[in-house]
């Protein structure tokens, strides 16, 4: 395994580089939500495809099933990719959702994990409403388990993200989870001394970095 360390990227550009070339490659976004990775990487000449368990219904290129019971024939992708989802999966069934991206991927293909850390100045104002230190350890240990994966690379880099202010940083936490708005309501005043005491200030705009793990994989 290679550890390596890298300056601020993105996801996206994450990606990019580990799966270079794309071009007529087909990819599978496991957890893609709305799947809001699929034009770029579509641009970039990926076949691109998304799996995700709450995807609306009937929407085009996205299957709605579970990480750890994928629709798909073996060896179906020439690669994998699984941003910010892993540690959304139960974690009982996080070794089978491994073991399911495994064997899906055709013999030399590529799974690119991003996952966040559970430290960070964005993971302790989170963790006001909604500490998830135990979830995203869990997906550390389950890719340190995994036996149907061999790790190739591994390394992190600081996401920083920009909120307008207290009720930016609160619309960002509801947008991603609803059920966080009574939480984020119940635990306002703590909320906002925790976003006040670890953001930082940058040309009018609030920071708060959080530092992502990327792990690449490669089928056993």
């Amino acid at each position: 395994m290679e550890n390596k360390t890298t300056p601020q990227r993105d996801a996206l550009g994450v990606i990019l580089e580990e799966l270079a070339p794309l071009s007529g490659r087909s990819v599978l976004d496991i957890g893609c939500g709305k799947g809001r990775l699929a034009a770029r990487l579509r641009a970039a000449g990926a076949a691109w495809r998304g799996l995700d368990p709450f995807a609306p219904e009937g929407v085009d290129a996205i299957d709605r099933a579970s990480a750890e019971a994928m629709p798909y024939g073996d060896g179906s992708f020439d690669a994998a990719i699984c941003v910010n989802a892993l540690h959304h999966v139960p974690v009982p069934a996080m070794a089978r959702a491994l073991s399911e991206a495994a064997r899906v991927l055709r013999r030399e293909g590529r799974l690119v994990v991003i996952e966040p850390r559970a430290s960070g100045a964005l993971s302790r104002v989170l963790a006001v409403v909604d500490d998830e230190t135990e979830i995203r350890n869990a997906a550390q240990a389950a890719m340190d388990t995994t036996r149907a994966l061999r790790e190739v690379t591994a390394y992190d880099y600081p996401r920083v993200e920009r909120y307008s202010g207290f009720q930016g940083f609160c619309d960002s936490l509801i947008a991603v989870d609803p059920g966080r708005a009574a939480l984020i309501e119940a635990n306002a005043d703590a909320l906002r001394r925790a976003f006040e005491r670890h953001a930082t200030r940058d040309d009018g705009a609030w920071l708060l970095s959080q530092p992502m793990s990327v792990r690449i994989f490669q089928p056993v």
